[in-house]
C-alpha cells in the first residue's frame, strides 16, 4: 500500500512541475516575442499628390494656350519650376512671371520606353522657340518626365521638323531625334541628338553633326561669301538581326558649293496675335550648285544594350 501511495505522490509532483514549466514558458514567450501589428496600405488618393499630376495631356495644352495669364503661370510653375524635372536645352527663368501663350501646339502618343504603355509628347512654340514635354501615365495620372527645347531661334524657324519620333532600337519602341542648330552670317552647324526614355529619365544616347557650312579655307575669290564647304550627313536606322545589334548608318558627303540668288520667303500663322507673317528663310536655303565633290564616307553607330547608348561600330 505504501508503494502505491509513493507512486501516486511522485506522479502528482511531476504533473504539477510540468504545469508550472508550461506556465513559465508561456509567460516568458509572451514577454519576449514581438507580434507585428497588421499594417494597412496607404490609399492611392493619399499617395498621389495633385501638384505633380495632370488629368490629361490635352488639359495641359489647353492651359498653356489659355488667354488667362494666371492659368498659364500656374501650369508653367507645376511643369517647369519644381525640383526633380529634367530640363534639357531650356531656359525657364523668364517664365516665372509672364509665360507667353503656346502656339503650333500638338499632342503625339508613342511608347518611348518599351513597356507597352504610351507616353505623351507635347510640342509647341513659345517666344519663337520650340519646346516639348514628355509625360508618363501611372495610377495617379499624367506626370512630367522631361521638358526640352532646341536653340533654333534664328536658324530654322518655323521649326516644322525639329523633333522626330522614330524607331531606332526595336520595333514598337520609339526614340526622339532632336535637331538643333547654331550659326551666323557665314557659318552654320546643325546637330542631331538622339534621346531615349530610360527608367523615367530622358537621356541622350547618340549625337552626330547633320550639316555644317563654312568658308572654304584659303579661298580668296571675289565670290568668297557665296562659295562654301558643306558637309551633310543622313542617318538610316538598321534593325537588329541575328547576332547583330541595331545600327545607325551615317552617310556623309563633303563638297564645295556655290550659292546663287536669294533665300525664299515663307509665310506662317501665329495663334498668339492672330495674324499671318512673312519672313525670309535662312541663307543656307538659297539655291546652290556643287562645284567640287571632296569626299563620301559611311559610318555606323551600334546600340550597346549594357551601356544603353549608341557607340561607334568598328567594321
Amino acid at each position: 500500500m505504501w508503494r502505491w501511495s509513493s507512486r501516486i505522490g511522485a506522479f502528482t509532483v511531476g504533473f504539477v512541475i510540468s504545469l508550472l514549466a508550461v506556465f513559465v514558458y508561456s509567460l516568458l514567450t509572451g514577454l519576449f516575442t514581438f507580434t507585428p501589428q497588421r499594417t494597412t496600405r496607404t490609399p492611392v488618393s493619399a499617395r498621389c499628390m495633385a501638384e505633380n499630376y495632370f488629368a490629361s495631356p490635352e488639359t495641359i495644352l489647353g492651359a498653356l494656350k489659355s488667354e488667362d495669364v494666371g492659368v498659364r503661370r500656374e501650369t508653367w510653375r507645376r511643369l517647369y519650376l519644381r525640383p526633380g524635372v529634367a530640363h534639357v536645352y531650356y531656359d525657364y527663368e523668364r517664365d516665372r512671371e509672364y509665360p507667353e501663350r503656346a502656339a503650333a501646339a500638338q499632342v503625339r502618343y508613342a511608347d518611348l520606353d518599351g513597356d507597352g504603355q504610351l507616353e505623351a509628347l507635347l510640342t509647341f512654340v513659345r517666344f519663337e522657340q520650340p519646346a516639348a514635354l514628355v509625360l508618363q501615365r501611372d495610377e495617379c495620372g499624367w506626370q512630367l518626365r522631361a521638358a526640352l527645347s532646341a536653340w533654333l531661334r534664328s536658324e530654322d524657324y518655323p521649326y516644322r521638323d525639329w523633333l522626330e519620333v522614330v524607331e531606332l532600337c526595336k520595333p514598337g519602341t520609339h526614340e526622339l531625334v532632336l535637331h538643333e542648330s547654331t550659326g551666323d552670317a557665314i557659318t552654320y552647324v546643325r546637330k542631331a541628338r538622339v534621346l531615349k526614355l530610360i527608367d523615367g529619365t530622358l537621356a541622350q544616347v547618340a549625337e552626330f553633326t547633320e550639316e555644317e557650312i563654312k568658308p572654304v579655307a584659303g579661298y580668296r575669290g571675289a565670290d568668297w561669301n557665296a562659295v562654301k564647304e558643306r558637309t551633310t550627313t543622313r542617318y538610316r536606322a538598321m534593325p537588329a538581326t541575328t547576332g547583330r545589334a541595331p545600327l545607325l548608318q551615317l552617310e556623309t558627303v563633303d563638297e564645295v558649293i556655290k550659292y546663287e540668288g536669294v533665300a525664299p520667303l515663307y509665310t506662317y500663322w501665329l495663334e498668339t496675335d492672330g495674324a499671318w507673317h512673312a519672313l525670309a528663310a535662312h541663307w543656307r536655303t538659297r539655291p546652290a550648285e556643287r562645284v567640287k565633290l571632296l569626299a563620301m564616307r559611311t559610318e555606323y553607330l551600334s546600340w550597346d544594350g549594357a551601356q544603353q547608348r549608341f557607340s561607334v561600330d568598328e567594321r
